[in-house]
């Protein structure tokens, strides 16, 4: 169902709409496929987003550096933080982001895994002591590339620090992760210099490029 935005300053006091789930953007997690076996890896989220429309004046001063100027009388705008529960975890039921594997051959689900680890601030609430909640995935939208032989993304552990990490391909199962210097969107790529494989991340505004040992 299509659900509109409302303008800033409507008549009912509304803040915003509410889309659910929240759509708008892919380009920080593409996905990526293995040519050999035809099998698409999708890396996804749960969440919702918010929407108004503001005048075209009040939505270039959100940028310090706009590319240009906005012609039209209207246009969208953020309309503030997703609801959460009281007690600050999402509102909907975990993974809250996930890799799923799918086999375009038949478009069978083969698999699918949470994303890096629980957050503390969800594993460490008291109302949740001594209940499993399992890994519920961190909820970041995260980048991923297969080789030959791995599945690659790129998230962060329960306290927040950036790692790698290696899947088995047919199966989901992790087999190794490494620490990496920032967190990484928008893909990732690898490269063969002088017989020596390298993983590139794209990490905020620069490039990180990881190896195995020499």
């Amino acid at each position: 169902m299509f659900n509109p935005p409302l303008h800033r300053g409507n008549a009912e006091g509304k803040i915003a709409s509410m889309l659910c789930p929240s759509g708008a953007v892919n380009i920080t997690h593409p996905s990526s496929a293995d040519p050999g076996t035809g099998i698409l890896y999708v890396a996804s989220r749960s969440g919702c987003s918010s929407r108004q429309l503001v005048t075209g004046e009040i939505a270039d001063t959100y940028y310090e550096a706009p590319t240009g100027v906005t012609l039209s009388q209207y246009a969208a705008a953020n309309g503030g933080a997703s609801p959460r529960h009281p007690l600050g975890i999402p509102l909907w039921k975990p993974p809250y982001s996930r890799i799923t594997a799918i086999d375009m051959n038949t478009g069978e689900h083969l698999w699918m895994i949470p994303t890096g680890e629980t957050p503390d601030r969800i594993k460490n609430l008291p109302q949740l002591q001594g209940i499993d909640i399992g890994n519920t995935g961190t909820g970041n939208a995260v980048p991923l590339m297969t080789t030959e032989t791995l599945l690659m993304y790129s998230d962060v552990t329960s306290d927040g620090t950036p790692h790698l990490f290696a899947l088995d391909k047919a199966s989901g199962e992790e087999v190794g992760r490494i620490e990496v210097p920032r967190a990484s969107r928008y893909g990732m790529s690898s490269w063969v210099h002088e017989g020596r494989q390298y993983v590139i991340l794209q990490t905020g505004s620069t490039l990180t490029a990881m190896a195995l040992p020499e």
